[in-house]
């Protein structure tokens, strides 16, 4: 693994106010988009924000990016992004999981951290409109799972689809995730993600849901087919997957991070394709860092990231 530099915004190191802050800042403008549907068979479909810039030709980059637990193509992570590379003359395409944002109620089942085939028939759709683009894959906590495991199933077959896959704050083991929330220290995070899935829950389940876990194990396992949530949870983590990634692919953690254990990674077996990134601190997408340039030093890292600069003074040192 390899150490980035990061200075926290007025020296603000805990965890709790990173991560707190930066849920509370403006997003901003959203770019301009144009809203499609992606067929998932069965009469289900996908909903997605697609920001073509005026002057972007067929032959330049196209960003996907696709949110974590609870977001939608409207989370602040998500628009800032999209502004930002849209303003870059990136072609950037936002992606809803399942009945999520403006795909509420177009799909019969929840989403969940598997769904890596929605985001194959994403990627499959805009190779199809403009095949000479390049196509990067960046995704945030929960769908930066999702975008690992798409990497990992495709493995050799990746680069007809992707360039480059990004994960910031990827949940690689989702029953240990899922615990991290469920922690007593961290109920105030529990009980804004649990209230983000229960929306419209009752298209679903009419019994009261107390946790993450019981909605896996009631909701999300059965109505992907598993036993219940420890079967999902296993059957869908990214870390089963890494091995077999076959493009380049880059993981962004912080070692403060309540929820996803760097530790515990360090143990993960994964291919040559693979390069994990760290810092001390930024907490679980938060890095709000210690300059007016480089304050969402997150969405900084991404842009140089995104345009293949990996030597910028801000990587310190081997680990």
């Amino acid at each position: 693994m390899k150490q980035l530099k990061f200075t926290p915004t007025l020296g603000i190191t805990s965890k709790n106010f990173q991560m707190i802050i930066s849920t509370c800042l403006p997003k901003g403008q959203e770019p301009p988009s144009e809203h499609i549907l992606i067929d998932l068979g069965e009469g289900d479909q996908l909903s997605c924000q697609i920001s073509t810039p005026v002057n972007w030709k067929t032959n330049g980059k196209t960003i996907v990016l696709i949110h974590g637990l609870g977001g939608s193509h409207s989370s602040r992570y998500m628009v800032r992004m999209a502004r930002k590379l849209y303003a870059r003359n990136d072609k950037v395409v936002r992606v809803n999981l399942r009945n999520c944002g403006s795909g509420v109620g177009l799909s019969k089942r929840p989403y969940c951290g598997g769904n890596s085939h929605d985001i194959q028939k994403v990627l499959e759709y805009l190779k199809k409109q403009s095949p000479d683009s390049d196509i990067q894959l960046i995704g945030y906590s929960l769908g930066g799972n999702i975008a690992l495991k798409l990497a990992g199933e495709l493995g050799q077959e990746a680069d007809r689809l992707i360039k480059t896959v990004i994960a910031v704050c990827a949940p690689y083991n989702l029953e240990h995730a899922v615990e991290s929330i469920q922690k007593k220290e961290n109920r105030i995070y529990h009980s804004y993600f649990l209230k983000s899935i229960l929306k419209g829950s009752h298209r679903w389940t009419s019994e009261k849901i107390h946790t993450i876990f019981e909605f896996d194990e009631k909701v999300t396992g059965p109505s992907w087919g598993y036993a219940g949530a420890k079967e999902y949870y296993h059957s869908c983590s990214c870390e089963h997957f890494l091995t077999n990634i076959r493009c380049e692919t880059h993981l962004l953690f912080a070692r403060d991070d309540p929820f996803v254990c760097i530790e515990k990674f360090k143990k993960v077996s994964f291919s040559e394709y693979v390069f994990p990134w760290f810092s001390d601190h930024g907490s679980h997408m938060g890095f709000l860092g210690s300059t007016k340039s480089e304050f969402q030093w997150m969405d900084s890292l991404l842009l140089n990231w995104t345009e293949g600069d990996f030597d910028s003074d801000c990587f310190e040192k081997n680990q």
